[in-house]
């Protein structure tokens, strides 16, 4: 009966760990598409001041949050993020509002894919 209770002890541990994780990766992707939509919009406004400061505040977010993301996700998608990132530093620094738009788009769809594909659904669990 002992291990019983040392078995599902272990279990709630381990269920608790991932809805702690899936919590967090949620909270801190949702705040960077959030934050990458509104780089976007301001640069297309021509706000480019106002579009560096949420970009920098994404980018450092998601610099922070990386290692917590490598340890549950793939690391292709995370390569592919990472990627796209740099290309958005690039358009930002040029200036180019329509490129940058886009490729902010772009990485706010891939991290909202990663995201869903942590989340708890009866579609994942299958």
């Amino acid at each position: 009966m002992k291990r019983f209770w040392i078995g599902l002890g272990l279990l709630v541990l381990i269920w608790v760990a991932g809805l702690w994780t899936t919590s967090r990766l949620e909270d801190t992707h949702s705040t960077i598409t959030r934050q990458l939509e509104q780089s976007a919009d301001a640069a297309q406004a021509g706000h480019w001041f106002r579009a560096d400061a949420l970009a920098e505040d994404a980018f450092r977010m998601w610099q922070e949050g990386w290692d917590l993301s490598a340890a549950l996700a793939d690391h292709t998608v995370l390569d592919e993020i990472d990627g796209l990132l740099a290309q958005a530093d690039v358009y930002r620094n040029n200036r180019e509002p329509v490129s940058y738009a886009a490729i902010c788009a772009r990485i706010s769809q891939a991290i909202d894919a990663l995201q869903e594909s942590h989340r708890l659904t009866l579609r994942n669990l299958l």
